[in-house]
């Protein structure tokens, strides 16, 4: 991701704020935030849909048990938390807290869209995902 991709989201109390941009320059973002607020950065990459996946988001894609390749009945469908830690980067978990498997859909693409995954909601929005 070049520096001119960053950008985030503000969740305060309810209210997701983004930042007005104009040729690629914050313009304006209301700062009037509480101290509770979380900034959850984009990662660079877009879901099937083409929407921006940022931290917090929660992911949804089907995967396929490797000897019963695309047979309906020996799928599961896979829920993912896209994480943040500033010591060890962007990475993802299952909604039992176990390793997620985010980035090995998006090693081999190289449009950062990643074709199987799909935004189903967030961590603030959606809590009944997260059960």
């Amino acid at each position: 991701m070049k520096l001119s991709d960053f950008d985030f989201r503000i969740w305060d109390n309810g209210i997701f704020r983004y930042p007005i941009k104009i040729n690629n320059d914050i313009v304006d973002i209301n700062l009037d935030i509480g101290v509770n607020a979380e900034i959850e950065l984009f990662t660079g990459l877009y879901d099937k849909n083409g929407k921006k996946i940022y931290e917090g988001d929660i992911l949804e894609y089907t995967r396929w048990c490797e000897q019963y390749m695309e047979d309906a009945e020996h799928s599961e469908t896979i829920y993912e938390i896209v994480c943040f830690d500033i010591r060890g980067g962007l990475y993802s978990k299952l909604l039992n807290g176990e390793c997620g498997w985010f980035f090995e859909h998006f090693m081999n693409n190289k449009n950062n869209t990643i074709e199987e995954m799909s935004i189903i909601g967030n961590i603030h929005e959606n809590k009944e995902l997260l059960k």
